[in-house]
C-alpha cells in the first residue's frame, strides 16, 4: 500500500519550500544548521539571509498558515509570559466589542507597560519576515516616493529604498497583509518587493524630510 502524503498543515515551513522546489535540499539543511545554533531566529528569517526570495517564503507562510502570531512570537522570544498575553487580548477583544475594531496586540502591550517599541518592532519583523533597518540618517528621495504615490506612502509611512526594472525596496513602520497586497497589485506585474522594518519615528521623520528637505539635520 503506498504511503500517505502528509497534510500541509503538519509540514514545516522547510519542507514545504523544499516540495515546491523554492529550496535545495542542501539550502535547507545549511538553513537548519543554523537555525540549531541560533534557536532564536526563524527558518524564514534564515532562508531569507541565505538569499531566498522573501516574497516565496511570505506566500507558503501565508497559504500553509505558518505565519507565527504578534503572541506567539513574544512568548517564544521571552518577552512576555502567557497570563500577560492573555490580559492584552482580553482588552483586544472589550475593544472589538464596545467599538467595533481591533487595537494590534503589540500596542496594547506597550500601553500595559510589558514590552517597549522595540520589542514590538522585533516581533513585526519575525512575524512578516522583514529585517529591521535604521533610517535615522536617510535622506528620502522625493522622485523614488512618486513609484507608489506620495499621498500613500505618507499615509501608510513607507519608504522607497530602491526601484530597479526587477525589483523594489520598501521600508514600513506599520505592515499589514493588506498593504503588501495593494503594493502588489499598483506595481507592474511581475516586478518583486522586498520589504524592511524600521520605526514608527525613523520613518515619519524620514517622511517629513521628503515633504521638507531642508528639515534635515545638517540645515537645522
Amino acid at each position: 500500500m503506498e504511503a500517505k502524503s502528509r497534510p500541509t498543515s503538519e509540514k514545516t515551513l522547510g519542507q514545504i519550500l523544499f516540495e515546491k522546489g523554492i529550496i535545495s535540499r542542501e539550502q535547507l539543511d545549511r538553513a537548519l544548521r543554523v537555525k540549531a545554533e541560533q534557536p532564536g531566529k526563524y527558518l524564514g528569517e534564515i532562508l531569507f539571509e541565505m538569499g531566498i526570495s522573501q516574497e516565496k517564503i511570505n506566500r507558503a507562510l501565508y497559504y500553509s498558515n505558518k505565519r507565527k502570531t504578534i503572541g506567539e512570537i513574544l512568548l517564544d522570544q521571552s518577552l512576555i509570559t502567557r497570563e500577560q498575553l492573555e490580559e492584552a487580548l482580553s482588552k483586544q477583544k472589550k475593544i472589538k466589542e464596545k467599538w467595533g475594531h481591533t487595537r494590534p496586540l503589540g500596542l496594547l502591550l506597550i500601553e500595559l507597560g510589558y514590552i517597549n517599541s522595540r520589542g514590538y518592532l522585533t516581533a513585526l519583523s519575525k512575524h512578516f519576515n522583514m529585517p529591521i533597518l535604521s533610517m535615522k540618517d536617510y535622506q528620502p528621495s522625493p522622485q523614488l516616493q512618486k513609484v507608489i504615490g506620495e499621498r500613500y506612502a505618507m499615509e501608510k509611512k513607507i519608504i522607497v529604498l530602491e526601484n530597479s526594472a526587477r525589483t523594489i525596496k520598501l521600508v514600513l513602520a506599520e505592515p499589514s497583509t493588506q498593504i503588501m497586497e495593494e503594493l502588489q497589485k499598483a506595481l507592474p506585474a511581475g516586478k518583486t518587493v522586498e520589504y524592511y522594518l524600521a520605526s514608527y519615528g525613523e520613518i515619519d521623520e524620514g517622511l517629513r524630510r521628503v515633504a521638507d528637505p531642508f528639515s534635515f539635520t545638517q540645515y537645522r
